[in-house]
């Protein structure tokens, strides 16, 4: 009788080992599960902020593609891309700048001086620079707030834009 009665301790101690090391296995797995989902969710990030950028730099330059309406500046010691248009009869400057760690917008009269603290914030960027690669090709540079550097090139439409 105390035979079966150790066999009953054993088993349920078995039992109780059992349960233990599933348990232990399942938060393992989660634990694994949360890391491998946590690494792509940085990584989205991190492909949007890239995307995010270039497109919206991409597309500010497509509509201001005309001829001499593409210069690059100089605000506060950094470049600037200028891209300027004609509203009826005035002149309009949109200055694309980098400012305290953020990639601002500024539209304004082209005969008044930009101000980096009033630009519109559009998003976090590390670096920014923009060059003519030659009278129709501008180069853009931008550096991400995790370090990535991006590089594209955006073919320009029309003619006789000032590089600078």
């Amino acid at each position: 009788m105390d035979f079966r009665r150790e066999r009953h301790v054993v088993d349920l101690l078995f039992v109780i080992a059992l349960m233990f090391l599933f348990a232990f296995s399942a938060i393992m797995l989660i634990a694994l599960g949360a890391d491998v989902y946590q690494k792509n969710v940085d990584t989205m990030q991190i492909n949007y902020d890239r995307r995010t950028a270039s497109a919206y730099l991409i597309q500010k330059v497509r509509q201001s593609d005309e001829s001499g309406s593409i210069s690059i500046g100089e605000l506060k010691g950094s470049k600037a891309l200028v891209l300027t248009n004609t509203v009826g009869e005035s002149d309009y400057s949109t200055w694309l700048y980098l400012y305290d760690g953020m990639l601002c917008e500024q539209l304004m009269r082209s005969d008044m001086t930009p101000m980096p603290q009033a630009g519109q914030k559009i998003l976090p960027l590390a670096g920014f620079d923009a060059s003519f690669a030659s009278d129709d090709l501008l180069m853009m540079q931008l550096e991400l707030e995790n370090g990535e550097e991006e590089s594209f090139f955006v073919g320009l439409r029309s003619d006789g834009n000032k590089m600078q």
